[in-house]
């Protein structure tokens, strides 16, 4: 069986990754000249480690993913001015789990996974205009035939599009500053901050090799283009260590855009065409699951074609039309109850912390701290931590 995957990011890798498991071959197109390391940081929650595991046979994928990054177990929120709200601490869980929690750069992460890829699964400077079938259709006019089509394109998919129409993002009313720094003494090990002012939110966390990812969300008017000078401006006079990481960070080092989303989906794909990460599920970054959500789709399609894939190597024939379609299904079937959860519960925490009104601020700060909040929010680690993809 071969299958043609939109995009080269995180998810596009993965899933080639995933699929060469199970035995099949992927042709990756990515539309932009090269597959750039670009982006700041993102946490790899134990749920990923888990799944990256099963990206190769002896887990060296994962190892790897650990090695270059950091292992965080604890949370220290407190507000601008520096007052302590809460503690929380995650080890219990992410031994549960028998994976860590990791931070970091996005573009190690994209190295990593890209090495373990042979380049001639990857063709970049190649932008897909349309499908017919599982018949990726490019805007040369070439046509690029699989057995079945993945839109893992991103949160503005050409995929979807076609296949749900063409609506825009939700916008979530805040603008966001990513950046690295090497600052990483500011923050106890295992540590990731978390600091909250009125309509705004900061937060860092140690990412690998002494550096420290950090991010500002700002409430502001979508499309508003944003500089260090104007970051520097939301967080004036905040407490420690806040400024010391957007002052340590080179302009050119920081990433800003607005935080978008998109509504859950009730069906993803058609046909033999699925769809993938952002272009399935975009979520806010309040949990910090995206990338995690991704590595989860990926190992979870190989899975659901891998009975497939035997039987066509079994009887020396191609898969039929109606099994493709059928591990499609039970694929987005598996896949869409847990990322439209995790969509609206992340947009849900944005909304709490990016509030403006200082009673709500008050009344969370207060619950955050309190027994029945840690137990709450113990519970929602459980649910993101703890999932297991299948093994493949």
């Amino acid at each position: 069986m071969r299958a043609v995957i939109l995009g080269g990011g995180i998810g596009g890798l993965a899933a080639a990754i995933a699929l060469r498991r199970v035995g099949v071959e992927s042709l990756v197109l990515e539309q932009a000249p090269a597959i750039r390391e670009i982006g700041a940081g993102l946490s790899l929650w134990s749920n990923a480690i888990f799944a990256l595991r099963e990206l190769s046979p002896d887990g060296s994928i994962a190892r790897k993913v650990i090695e270059a990054g950091s292992e965080f177990d604890t949370f220290a929120s407190q507000t601008a001015s520096g007052r302590p709200i809460a503690n929380s601490c995650f080890a219990n869980l992410a031994s549960e789990a028998g994976a860590p929690c990791v931070c970091i750069h996005r573009a190690e992460l994209q190295r990593i996974l890209l090495a373990e890829l042979d380049p001639a699964n990857i063709r970049t400077g190649t932008r897909c205009a349309d499908f017919d079938g599982s018949t990726a259709i490019l805007d040369t006019g070439e046509r690029i035939a699989a057995d079945f089509l993945v839109g893992a394109d991103g949160i503005n998919s050409v995929i979807r599009r076609k296949l749900h129409g063409d609506q825009p993002p939700r916008y979530e009313g805040a603008t966001c500053w990513r950046g690295i720094c090497q600052k990483s003494a500011l923050l106890p090990a295992g540590t990731s901050l978390l600091a909250l002012g009125p309509g705004t939110q900061f937060g860092a966390c140690p990412c690998g090799d002494g550096q420290v990812y950090w991010f500002l969300a700002k409430n502001a008017p979508h499309g508003t283009v944003q500089t260090k000078a104007d970051a520097l401006e939301a967080c004036s006079g905040w407490a420690a260590p806040v400024l010391d990481f957007i002052l340590a960070t080179p302009q050119d080092a920081i990433v800003q855009n607005d935080i978008l989303d998109r509504n859950p989906l009730k069906r993803w794909g058609s046909g033999r065409v699925t769809l993938l990460g952002d272009a399935a599920h975009a979520s806010t970054p309040n949990l910090g699951q995206g990338a995690c959500q991704a590595i989860e789709d990926a190992v979870t399609l190989a899975d659901s074609v891998r009975g497939i894939q035997n039987s066509a190597r079994n009887i020396q024939n191609s898969a039929s039309t109606q099994d493709v379609e059928q591990a499609l299904r039970t694929y987005e079937r598996l896949r869409i109850p847990r990322t439209t959860m995790i969509v609206n519960d992340s947009w849900r925490a944005g909304q709490l912390l990016q509030t403006e009104q200082p009673l709500i601020a008050a009344f969370r700060d207060w619950f955050s701290a309190s027994t029945i909040g840690q137990r709450i929010q113990t519970q929602m680690f459980r649910k993101l931590l703890l999932h297991r993809v299948p093994k493949l």
